[in-house]
């Protein structure tokens, strides 16, 4: 395996005739050598339809097929769509809102807020509290945001800066089984568990002031960071497709039976596009319901302090999804379909459409309980780089499995609390496997996202408060 410098922290690394870029420090890329992340990455050269060669970034580690934390991009019409490019959480992404209180404000009585909101959003494989009727379900999966904008859970600036406006185009509910969406009907507003959380966070530094004020980031004001995806709905239309792509892929060459792959121009192909688009709509709609929780539970217990029209939502992105994008490919623009799993976008000012026009993509890096989080901006020239993406997290350094084995929950919680962070978790095991010990440095990270100029710090915002499920 040859590993060459194209620049700072951007690296092609080729065995045989495969070949990837990889973006990240030398250390980031020893870490990835010694898993089998990047035989992975290779692994995706081997798929008919390229446009670019593809990417792994900063916090790239093995996955389904795909390493999570990469990128690849297939042509429109001659190429290929595969469920394991995007993985089981379709939409699992991150929603990001102001409190429009202040940290010292805040503070006074942060242990009753947290536990109103733990009462208010279920967690861990507690069922949802919110019961939609069965045509309510179906217009979430084929509207999103525009279903929550009708019911009043979400207002015009929530679905401005909401990606895609939080309603996925060709969205067909009849491409959704029944048994998808029936594992629906019981989670909308929920966290989930694993890596999914919600955390209380406080803007502790600004590095672009300009920047900041285009996405509405204050100092010392408390805000509230929002991950999860679409739950049951969309891990069982991945499971479905993927079952559906294995029995009818017949590629020989396919160096793993987890990137089966159909034409994107074919029956299973565009079934699976409209099935993945339902499950993202239902994902967004799905962090919406919490969000609009946390500001009942504002409302409950900060009163008059709380003024609602200063809190806001700062963003809402999607972490694993496939979009038709316009993409570099021997000089040129293409069509094409970016496969982004534990990725989000980061089209740069003169790229990015909607609320962001002429600003940037807000990028949401979250940190890992104990370690801060960051919000970048997506950097124009990074097309030519990364595909227009940036990483999604620190991404895992231990699995779960020697996390538990070698980490103690009462320890992460003790740890935590020494550094003024409360945490709460229905499971035993929650603390021990999303510990910061468990992650990549989160500083290393962003040091690589910036030298390789795909996105630049904005803001950093310090953890006050955790729920895990």
């Amino acid at each position: 395996m040859k590993v060459e410098s194209l620049k700072e922290s951007v690296y092609e690394i080729s065995d045989k005739n495969k070949r990837a870029r990889i973006i990240g420090t030398e250390n980031i890329i020893k870490q990835a050598m010694e898993t089998n992340a990047i035989q992975q990455l290779l692994n995706i050269w081997s798929l008919p339809g390229l446009v670019d060669v593809p990417v792994g970034l900063p916090d790239i580690h093995p996955g389904y097929g795909f390493p999570i934390g990469s990128v690849a991009a297939f042509d429109a019409d001659s190429g290929i769509v595969l469920p394991g490019g995007v993985g089981y959480d379709i939409n699992c992404g991150v929603s990001l809102l102001s409190t429009g209180i202040s940290l010292k404000v805040f503070l006074e009585k942060r242990k009753e807020f947290m536990d109103e909101v733990f009462k208010r959003v279920p967690v861990g494989m507690a069922r949802s509290r919110f019961k939609p009727s069965l045509d309510d379900l179906n217009e979430i999966v084929e509207t999103g945001l525009k279903w929550a904008y009708g019911e009043g859970l979400c207002d015009e600036h929530d679905m401005r800066v909401t990606q895609d406006s939080g309603s996925m185009y060709a969205a067909e509910r009849q491409n959704i089984s029944e048994n998808a969406m029936n594992r629906g009907m019981n989670y909308l507003g929920t966290l989930g568990s694993g890596n999914h959380f919600m955390e209380i966070q406080n803007a502790s530094d600004i590095y672009n002031e300009d920047m900041a004020q285009d996405y509405l980031i204050f100092r010392d004001m408390v805000y509230i960071m929002v991950h999860t995806g679409s739950r049951g709905l969309g891990h069982q239309v991945a499971t479905d497709y993927m079952e559906e792509v294995e029995n009818i892929c017949h590629d020989e060459n396919v160096p793993d039976r987890q990137l089966k792959y159909v034409p994107v121009k074919s029956q299973t192909g565009e079934r699976y596009i409209s099935a993945m688009n339902g499950a993202a709509n239902y994902g967004f709609v799905n962090r919406q319901i919490i969000i609009n929780s946390i500001r009942d539970s504002l409302r409950s217990i900060y009163g008059r302090e709380f003024v609602l029209e200063d809190s806001y939502l700062v963003c809402s992105i999607s972490h694993n999804i496939a979009r038709f994008e316009r993409v570099v490919s021997n000089g040129g623009m293409v069509n094409a379909l970016v496969h982004r799993k534990g990725a989000t976008s980061a089209f740069g000012p003169s790229r990015a459409t909607g609320h962001f026009s002429g600003k940037g993509d807000p990028v949401l890096i979250p940190g890992s309980m104990g370690t801060r989080s960051f919000i970048l901006t997506g950097q124009d020239g990074n097309e030519n780089i990364s595909i227009s993406s940036s990483s999604h997290g620190a991404g895992r350094l231990l699995s779960r499995k020697r996390s538990r084995d070698e980490i103690s929950s009462s320890d992460v919680y003790r740890n935590l609390m020494n550094k003024n962070i409360l945490a709460l978790s229905p499971s035993e095991y929650a603390l021990s496997e999303e510990s910061p010990e468990s992650y990549k440095d989160i500083d290393e990270v962003i040091i690589a996202s910036e030298r390789s100029t795909i996105a630049k710090k904005v803001a950093s915002l310090i953890p006050i408060g955790v729920i895990k499920g």
